[in-house]
């Protein structure tokens, strides 16, 4: 039988992305009930960063909220071999980078966020690298042939 005409078996998605979905799917739901319960530390408003903007109180649970449906979407899709899946990982990274990146240039000379830019920017390498592995591990799969 001809390679190219045999749908992409299962087999092709590899364990270690399919192990990082499932811990995807488990942090959304840590920050969906974050967002639900107004979970946050020291009983300071909740904070959330989407795009280098930075939302406080309600505004952040609503945000954080979105950001873990998206998280869980990805997740649920990589799990069920799911090529959109992998794209929406794709660009929910590459915002993730480009946000670190606009939140840091916005606000390095700013005095109250200081704590935060050093946090993001300690952040941003691990991102980084986050972001390379699901491109790296997307590739393949997004050239195999639609089943």
């Amino acid at each position: 039988m001809d390679d190219a005409l045999t749908p992409p078996s299962t087999d092709r998605w590899p364990r270690d992305l399919r192990i990082f979905a499932g811990i995807c799917v488990l942090w959304s739901a840590v920050l969906m009930t974050r967002s639900i319960f107004n979970l946050s530390a020291g009983g300071v408003p909740l904070e959330d960063v989407i795009f280098g903007v930075k939302f406080y109180a309600n505004q952040a649970r609503v945000t954080m909220a979105l950001q873990a449906i998206i998280i869980a979407a990805f997740g649920l899709g990589i799990l069920m071999h799911q090529r959109w899946g992998l794209i929406l990982a794709l660009l929910y990274m590459a915002q993730v980078i480009i946000g670190h990146v606009i939140f840091i240039a916005s606000n390095l000379g700013v005095d109250s966020q200081r704590i935060h830019v050093k946090i993001a920017s300690i952040e941003s390498p691990i991102v980084l690298l986050i972001a390379l592995y699901v491109w790296y591990r997307a590739r393949p799969l997004l050239r195999l042939p639609s089943a």
